[in-house]
């Protein structure tokens, strides 16, 4: 036992040092940018970055005990406005909120949507006293590290290393360590504190699902091959599976804009692993690639062209909104789906009979042995909590924001007010993804994400939602629930990616504008290409000119950047 405890203090210790010394990181997914510490980070056991200033704890009280200040403290909060909260200042997440930290919030607020980030850039040029704190995931890592390098945001790594309770509880376990380089800025310092949320459904969502009754009906056994999938697509357009007597029946479908929806995005998989999360980039024996440059991309828009010549691939996938989907997927006349892209079967009505005939196909092998799916880490922190240079006490601030970590107000923030909308499980609840080995956690009273309610902030806010919460929610016993649906098809999907994958790089600021002018272009020119590809407005003899083109839009100098990066990540693991 004694040797096992010096191994677990190593480890802490490590982990401590590690937060002020790891290389800090400040970047987002998709066409957000980011930037690196270029050799500036703090050194162990310093507070270094915010310049090891003594934090006045006389308001604190011990460690761990509520409330944490010993005297009340008003503090103003910026908050976007959310017509599903009824009342901020009465919300039960406020009033817990305050009571554990014994402050008076008081909420301003910016406009929902894009408006919310203009409207604070006013706010903060017009050189306006601003209010305490800012809350919420408005901005990016790169806007976060901006505002503070000018001054506008406290950097708060002295704030974590000397009173925060319950992020650096969470900093101290293993499960951190991934995460650590995600939360500091380009000059070491931590502008935003962090939102991370786990969600294993989201991290594996690039999901295809297909109609099991059409396939009872036709004999046909679960495809494990693109061949196999073909001739499944074949005998649902060939051989009348919904019975009506006319051949109505759309084989494979998706649609533009809905969530995981991309035909392409999931089905390429079968060739070469299709990173749409980030960028489409792939790594090879440590160098950056892009998947629709390689030639197996190539192969498999082939294969989708020949689908979709056939009629066995709806065009309607390329033109079709979400709302249109819908109304295919719903039609009342008769079932015609047979197989369709979705990251989630909420997609159809709650009590949908026509998705009671679906279930998730199992991830496809290609010709060439490949079998990939599509991954998105959903964990990587992003900044959502603000100090701001204004602030009339920057201790009681933080510990606004550090309590928002405790366990009971990171559940209070994801499921709502417990004995309300939700309760510790019943005897005999079974766990949504039980078959993983988590255990029921959650059970729900009332369901209340997308209604108006007054019992939490929509999680927009500082939090810690590791996977047991989402993972623990017990399952109502309903086949055909959505959530249960998807923790059915997770475990098939788990795993099913090249041993390294890039999910988030970390540029400096002048590498972020140069990726900048790229990025636009580029996304646009591979999406309308590979689109015409497939439907064959473009004939795919012409390949060797897409690739020229990608050449002259900048492709090199964007994985050159990316590369550079990519290299400075793998040194700071």
């Amino acid at each position: 036992m004694k040797g096992k405890k010096s191994k677990k203090q190593a480890v802490i210790s490590f982990l401590l040092a590690a937060v002020m010394t790891v290389l800090p990181a400040c970047s987002s997914t998709g066409n957000q940018k980011g930037t690196e510490n270029t050799g500036n980070a703090p050194s162990a056991g310093q507070s270094g970055a915010s310049g090891g200033q003594a934090i006045d704890k006389s308001n604190l009280n011990a460690a761990g005990q509520t409330p944490i200040l010993k005297k009340k403290v008003p503090l103003t909060m910026l908050f976007v406005q959310d017509t599903n909260i009824k009342d901020m200042e009465t919300n039960d997440y406020t009033k817990k909120l305050e009571e554990g930290v014994n402050v008076d919030l008081k909420f301003q607020y910016l406009p929902a949507g894009a408006d919310a980030k203009q409207k604070l850039s006013v706010m903060i040029s017009s050189g306006s006293k601003l209010p305490d704190l800012i809350c919420g995931n408005i901005l990016n890592d790169i806007e976060a590290y901006t505002y503070g390098k000018q001054g506008y945001f406290l950097p708060l790594n002295d704030y974590v290393d000397q009173i925060s309770v319950y992020l650096k509880k969470y900093l101290q376990t293993d499960n951190a360590k991934q995460y650590l380089r995600y939360i500091y800025s380009a000059d070491g310092k931590i502008y935003g504190m962090p939102r991370i949320i786990e969600d294993l459904g989201n991290d594996w969502s690039g999901r295809i699902w297909i109609n099991q009754t059409w396939l009872k009906k036709l004999g046909l056994s679960m495809p494990k091959t693109t061949d196999d999938f073909e001739n499944v697509l074949k005998a649902f357009h060939d051989k009348d599976p919904n019975g009506n007597g006319k051949q109505d029946e759309i084989p494979l479908v998706g649609c533009k804009g809905g969530w995981n929806s991309n035909v392409y995005d999931s089905l390429l998989n079968a060739f070469t692993y299709v990173n749409s999360g980030y960028n489409y980039l792939q790594v090879k024996d440590g160098k950056l690639q892009f998947s629709y440059m390689q030639p197996e991309w190539e192969k498999g828009l082939e294969w989708l062209h020949k689908l979709c010549s056939e009629k066995l691939l709806s065009p309607l996938t390329f033109t079709q909104d979400q709302n249109q989907f819908k109304q295919i997927l719903e039609d009342k006349s008769a079932q015609l789906v047979g197989s369709l892209t979705t990251g989630s079967m909420s997609i159809y009505q709650v009590k949908s009979k026509r998705k009671e005939d679906m279930t998730h196909l199992l991830p496809l092998t290609g010709p060439d042995g490949v079998c990939y799916v599509n991954y998105w880490r959903s964990g990587i922190p992003s900044p959502a909590g603000y100090i701001t240079k204004d602030c009339s006490d920057p201790v009681a601030g933080f510990m606004v924001f550090d309590y928002m970590y405790n366990r009971n107000m990171v559940l209070q923030g994801r499921e709502g007010t417990k004995g309300v909308d939700w309760k510790d499980p019943d005897p005999g609840a079974r766990a949504l993804y039980e078959s993983m080995g988590y255990k029921p956690l959650v059970q729900y009273i009332n369901a209340i994400w997308g209604t108006v309610q007054n019992h939490q902030w929509n999680e927009v806010h500082p939090t810690i939602r590791t996977y047991d919460i989402q993972c623990g929610t017990c399952w109502d016993g309903n086949p055909y629930d959505s959530q249960h649906m998807t923790a059915l098809a997770v475990p098939d999907y788990k795993g099913k990616i090249p041993k390294e994958t890039v999910q988030k790089l970390i540029y400096t600021p002048e590498e972020a504008d140069e990726i900048a002018e790229i990025t636009a272009t580029l996304t646009t020119y591979r999406d309308e290409a590979t689109v015409a590809f497939i439907t064959g407005t473009r004939p795919l003899s012409d390949w060797d000119n897409y690739l020229g083109d990608l050449g002259n839009i900048g492709v090199q100098k964007f994985l050159e950047i990316s590369q550079k990066a990519y290299n400075r990540m793998q040194k700071s693991k």
